[in-house]
């Protein structure tokens, strides 16, 4: 036994043992999250591998270009040698750069994260170990916002276009804009805000700004404008005329056309140039329609609109039956809606000689209106009328006979009238005709009142009755005269007194005295001329018959 541990003894003097060379490094952790402007820190552990002593320098490098400060404590870190597996350890320090030199740019657009390699060195060998890091980068900002807006939706060729940009964080930004064909007409790029400017050329169209920005992120924006020809567009329309009714539109004083209600007008002008537009203040439409436009001009130096209103008006005719009679409320035209107080007329109005009018009614439209003096809601067209009855006089002219049938009379009425006659006793006056705007020989006409009328009686004097009564008279006197010269020659002479004698006897009917007889024959023959003279006219002496009450010769009316 003792011999063989000798040998195994001699045997292991011999033999020298074999070991892998180097050594190994790792970290504690090997991802870390962390947020920008902050300070992160990892512990390297070295393992000998080979059992040997070393020195080793430690190392890191970033990969994606870039490079951070870092710091190992210790540095270098030195394996004794003793054994294999035997490790020491180092704490790597690592600042993690803020957003401003990490964000802006559109070759850092995000995510953002480092990826690192930790390498250690061995200062005599030269053998290398390495291990790897990755590190992701939080940003700590807010999100970023962008905008884009031209100054104005549309640019004449020739005007400047401004296209205005912002952001919340000053990021860097790559403009494109491009034409109706999609081709590329600017671009620019720089630092958020800003404003690009270039003057509009052709093609005419909508163009398209496009604008990307990046800052711990990336934001995107568009914007459209278009360009249009060197004029400006002025539009013109219309509101509250009926497309059946027209105006004339006028430039500068000079027709261009006409418009109908509905109708929109485009025209066009040169840039810096103005231009006067007016339509017609008053457009004519149906029977008692018009329409009225307060506000009919306006001028334009640039592109722009206007829309000329038209509201609608009614007329209100207003008049007299018959016309000119009297002073009414004027007529005129009202808008649509508008109330109109018609006035009250005088209830006669006299006019020329011989007429006069009189008050009879109010009509609208035709319509009996009560009252004098009313209101009235123009809704439409109204016809107001005052109605009168015109009165003509007639005048009956008349020296004698009581007059009758003056005054005055509705035109179209029939005017009686009449006069007595004969009047008077003795010296009589009688009615022999009429005269003036009547003729006739009876004492009562008629006559038509078309318009002022006359009429004269015309008398002449009998002076028949006066003889006749003067004839009767005289015989009267004659008979009476008589009847006493009888009645005187009848009686004795009174020569001395008698004595008185015995009464005598009543004598018999026919021993009545003569004178009486004689004086009653005188009687009848004055009683049967007297019958004869009453058959004749008592004016021309006319003979008439039986029942005749007027002289058939000269009008004269019979006495009893």
């Amino acid at each position: 036994m003792l011999i063989l541990l000798v040998m195994l003894a001699s045997t292991a003097s011999f033999v020298k043992p074999v070991h892998a060379q180097g050594f190994s490094i790792s970290l504690s952790v090997t991802t870390i999250t962390a947020p920008m402007n902050s300070v992160v820190t990892d512990v390297i552990t070295v393992t000998s591998i080979d059992g040997l002593p070393h020195t080793i320098n430690l190392a890191i490098s970033a990969g994606r270009g870039f490079w951070w400060p870092a710091s190992f404590a210790p540095n270098p870190v030195s394996l004794p040698g003793v054994m294999v597996g035997e490790t020491v350890s180092s704490t790597l320090t690592l600042p993690v750069p803020g957003p401003d030199n990490i964000c802006p740019g559109e070759g850092s657009p995000g995510p953002y994260f480092g990826a690192f390699t930790v390498q250690g060195t061995d200062a005599v060998t030269g053998l290398v170990a390495t291990t790897s890091l990755a590190l992701n980068l939080l940003p700590i900002t807010f999100p970023l916002s962008i905008s884009i807006q031209p100054s104005k939706p549309s640019y004449r060729v020739g005007e400047t276009v401004t296209l205005t940009m912002d952001s919340n964080l000053r990021a860097e930004y790559y403009l494109k804009v491009r034409r109706p064909d999609g081709t590329v007409w600017a671009s620019a790029h720089a630092y958020l805000p800003a404003t690009f400017t270039k003057a509009a050329t052709e093609p005419l169209g909508t163009y398209t700004a496009e604008l990307v920005a990046y800052y711990c992120g990336t934001a995107q924006a568009t914007a459209t404008f278009s360009v249009t020809p060197n004029t400006y567009d002025v539009t013109i329309s219309l509101a509250g005329l009926p497309t059946d009714v027209s105006t004339a539109l006028l430039v500068d004083g000079n027709k261009v056309g006409d418009m109908k209600g509905g109708d929109v007008r485009v025209l066009a002008y040169p840039v810096g140039t103005s231009h006067t537009f007016q339509v017609d203040q008053y457009a004519s439409g149906a029977a008692g329609y018009r329409y009225y436009c307060a506000s009919n001009s306006w001028t334009a130096g640039s592109e722009g609109s206007n829309v000329f209103n038209y509201v609608t008006q009614v007329y209100l005719d207003v008049s007299t039956d018959p016309a000119g009679v009297t002073d009414v409320t004027p007529s005129g035209w009202y808008s649509v809606g508008w109330s109109a107080s018609i006035a009250e007329v005088a209830t006669e109005v006299q006019a020329d000689e011989g007429t006069k009018y009189v008050f009879k009614e109010w009509t609208v439209d035709r319509t009996s209106k009560a009252g004098n003096g009313f209101v009235v809601v123009m809704d439409a067209p109204h016809k107001v009328v005052a109605k009168f009855d015109t009165m003509f006089l007639f005048t009956v002219v008349s020296d004698y006979g009581n007059p009758k049938g003056s005054g005055y009379y509705k035109t179209g009425d029939t005017a009686t009238f009449s006069v007595d006659s004969p009047v008077g006793i003795g010296i009589q006056h009688v009615f022999v005709e009429w005269k003036d705007d009547y003729s006739g020989k009876d004492p009562r006409g008629s006559i038509l009142m078309d318009g002022p009328k006359k009429a004269t009686a015309v008398w002449t004097t009998s002076y028949l009755q006066l003889y006749l009564l003067a004839g009767a008279l005289v015989v009267i006197i004659v008979i009476v005269g008589l009847l006493l010269w009888r009645r005187r020659r009848g009686r004795p002479a009174a020569l001395k007194p008698t004595p008185p004698a015995a009464p005598p006897p009543p004598p018999s009917p026919a021993e009545t005295p003569t004178p009486t007889a004689a004086a009653a024959a005188d009687a009848e023959s004055v009683s049967k001329r007297a019958v004869s003279v009453s058959l004749r006219c008592t004016n021309c002496g006319h003979e008439l018959k039986e029942g005749q009450v007027y002289c058939p010769e000269c009008g004269q009316k019979v006495t009893d």
